[in-house]
């Protein structure tokens, strides 16, 4: 051997996939999970709106108008007016919006988000 040879080193061809397949996984479920968590954003955006804009004065009707308004206008689909309850409690309105989606992954892997911080309280 040639004693001013140096041994190579870095990452083998074996790190190098195993990096790249890793990498791939994490990339494609951010890409497959980021439309339906912006879309749980802006449900809980459309119901603070309708909140702030009403009062508790205002009909039970009269929220679900401008949340089915609301939900037209943000072009929101994962969940609709009429699957949102709407009711009275102590004389404060309350929206509760909790809802959950299944996106598929991979095959027959599926992920499941809940969004349970989607109850407004009108006061």
């Amino acid at each position: 051997m040639n004693p001013g040879r140096r041994r190579q080193e870095g990452v083998s061809i074996l790190g190098v996939l195993m990096l790249l397949a890793l990498l791939s996984f994490f990339l494609t479920v951010t890409i497959r999970l980021l439309p339906a968590y912006m879309e749980g954003r802006s449900v809980k955006n459309a119901i603070q709106s309708v909140a702030e804009a009403s009062t508790p004065e205002h009909s039970l009707r009269d929220v679900t108008k401008r949340i089915s308004s609301t939900f037209n206008t943000n072009r929101i689909e994962a969940i609709k007016p009429k699957d949102i309850k709407i009711y009275r409690d102590e004389g404060k309105i309350i929206i509760d919006a909790s809802y959950e989606t299944r996106t598929p992954l991979f095959q027959n892997v599926d992920a499941v988000m809940m969004f349970n911080d989607n109850v407004v309280v009108i006061e």
